[in-house]
């Protein structure tokens, strides 16, 4: 690129301003980066548009976290839906012991399990539907005694950045601008909170465990129960040393983690909205440098070639593509050399051929 054209590209984006980048010292809580999907920008979850995150939870182990946010049930809300959905929750805790209603990985899909030895009493549908009707004339005084489904769940999985299967990737800091400085602080991990639909699930665990109990009541205390269904049994001998498939070990590790999570407890945090003063007060202390007058200056131990070099993906010609090769040009001389002669020596063989 020619030098007018460079000068006059800088003349098109000129500089408007420069910062001084600091990094701020490690953190004792972590920093996590929680993403939503499916929630467009310009409504957050938050006290001010009426949708501000009630209880939090955290499975610190295998990195599961769940929040449930309230919604309005004045608006735009199905009342019949939020008292068959809540009925189904209050079923899974009372029958199952399920406290906070998670089913799906964060449960480690993990089956129905009694939660006492007893039989638990379950309304049959005839019974169910006339207690949702009874709910549906007075339906603030249930949502008060929480019979009603009246908070969505989202749940995702931490993605931590110094795991071992992260090496190599991209890490990610937030920034926070103070004048003409930029404070970064590095991630500790990443969640994508989506929509859990729990209530689905204890919807359908019900409705298998009343028919269950239907068909075993229309039998009779005296039928006896169907045998087991016959299983193949897979016998594999497993040598030392042998681990196996890289699907096999795939499979191996997703068991054990579903095992853990399934016997890991929720830890209950605290969540506090974003503009209340506590926030403020916490992201002045974590956000930013105290003393930058006295940090450190960081020098590169590369130039800028290098540093290009090293950011920049290596080339990797394809094994199977073939290079094009350059003509070969021949010697002037050999040429020379092996070329016929002409003028004279057409002559000569001419005259040959004329004598005899």
């Amino acid at each position: 690129m020619s030098p007018a054209r460079v000068e006059e590209e800088e003349e098109d984006d000129p500089v408007t301003a420069t910062y001084d980048v600091y990094l701020t010292p490690s953190q004792q809580e972590q920093i996590l980066l929680l993403q939503y999907p499916n929630r467009v920008r310009s409504r957050p979850y938050n006290k001010r548009q009426g949708a501000c995150p009630e209880d939090i939870r955290i499975k610190p182990t295998t990195g599961f976290l769940e929040l449930d946010v309230s919604l309005n049930t004045t608006f735009n809300f199905n009342k019949y839906k939020g008292l068959q959905w809540g009925d189904a929750l209050q079923t899974s805790h009372d029958i199952h012991g399920n406290a906070t209603g998670t089913y799906g990985p964060a449960a480690g899909f993990s089956g129905a399990k009694p939660r006492s030895a007893g039989r638990q009493q379950l309304k049959d549908s005839a019974g169910r539907e006339n207690q949702i009707s009874n709910d549906l004339m007075s339906f603030y005084s249930a949502e008060s005694e929480n019979r009603v489904l009246k908070t969505q769940t989202l749940g995702g999985q931490i993605a931590r950045h110094d795991a071992p299967e992260e090496a190599g990737k991209p890490v990610y800091f937030v920034g926070a601008f103070r004048d003409d400085q930029l404070h970064l602080t590095k991630v500790d991990g990443t969640a994508h909170m989506r929509p859990q639909f729990h209530h689905l699930d204890a919807e359908e665990q019900r409705s298998r465990i009343a028919n269950s109990r239907a068909t075993q009541e229309a039998a009779g205390p005296d039928a006896a129960r169907p045998p087991p269904e016959a299983r193949s049994v897979l016998a594999r001998e497993k040598k030392v040393g042998d681990e196996g498939s890289g699907r096999e070990r795939m499979e191996d590790r997703t068991r054990r983690h579903l095992q853990e999570a399934e016997a890991e407890e929720w830890i209950k945090l605290e969540y506090v909205d974003e503009d209340m003063q506590d926030a403020y007060d916490k992201f002045e202390e974590t956000m930013f440098v105290a003393n930058v007058g006295e940090v450190p200056r960081l020098k590169s131990g590369m130039g800028g070639w290098e540093y290009l070099d090293a950011v920049s993906a290596p080339r990797r010609d394809s094994p199977t593509r073939r290079r094009k090769r350059p003509p070969r040009r021949r010697p002037e001389a050999e040429v020379e050399d092996d070329a016929e002669p002409e003028g004279d020596g057409a002559a000569v063989e001419a005259g040959a051929e004329g004598g005899e």
